[in-house]
């Protein structure tokens, strides 16, 4: 039984990211033109925003380390599905936003779409606030997603450690133990 703060998931640096990232999405996404597929896009991208920070919330709340860890699992894929809209976006697959200025367009010239290799070869930290806020975005998401990371890789050691893990948590870690030996 995991005994904590009720409230103490705001103390996460994880948490806080993800709540910042959900509020700047979701002022990105408002000045999207009012297309229908653009509609769509924007919401599936609040919500999985929404999604990210929920389910640190939800892990946090429940009962066991191994819940939470399913938890965290459950906001690495919202926040990586997240990134992958801001990918689209940056690299130009959405046209109708290219040069919305808030979302692809800058003060100064017209936005140039980035190459996915190239997108992934910028770091998150320090941000470069000069680059769209699409890119930034994309940024924080890959931010987010390693501190997300980390913290599950911390409860799965705590997990090793105080000999907690589930029978089948045990036998696909011992499964990927073996396939990493072939």
């Amino acid at each position: 039984m995991i005994n904590r703060k009720p409230e103490g998931y705001k103390d996460l640096l994880v948490y806080q990211k993800a709540a910042e990232l959900q509020r700047l999405t979701v002022d990105l996404t408002n000045l999207f033109p009012k297309a229908k597929n653009l509609l769509s896009l924007k919401d599936q991208m609040d919500r999985s925003a929404r999604s990210g920070t929920k389910n640190i919330i939800e892990g946090w709340k429940r009962n066991t380390t191994s819940e939470y860890f399913r938890f965290l699992g459950y906001a690495i894929a919202s926040i990586e599905e997240l990134k992958d809209d801001f990918s689209d976006i940056a690299t130009g697959l959405y046209k109708e936003l290219m040069g919305v200025k808030g979302v692809t367009g800058k003060i100064f010239g017209p936005f140039t779409p980035i190459t996915p290799l190239d997108l992934e070869k910028l770091r998150f930290y320090p941000l470069d606030t000069t680059l769209p806020p699409a890119v930034q975005l994309y940024l924080r998401c890959k931010e987010v997603l390693m501190l997300l990371n980390k913290l599950q890789k911390s409860l799965d050691l705590k997990m090793d450690k105080e000999g907690t893990k589930s029978v089948a948590e045990k036998y696909r870690k011992k499964q990927a133990e073996t396939k990493n030996y072939d």
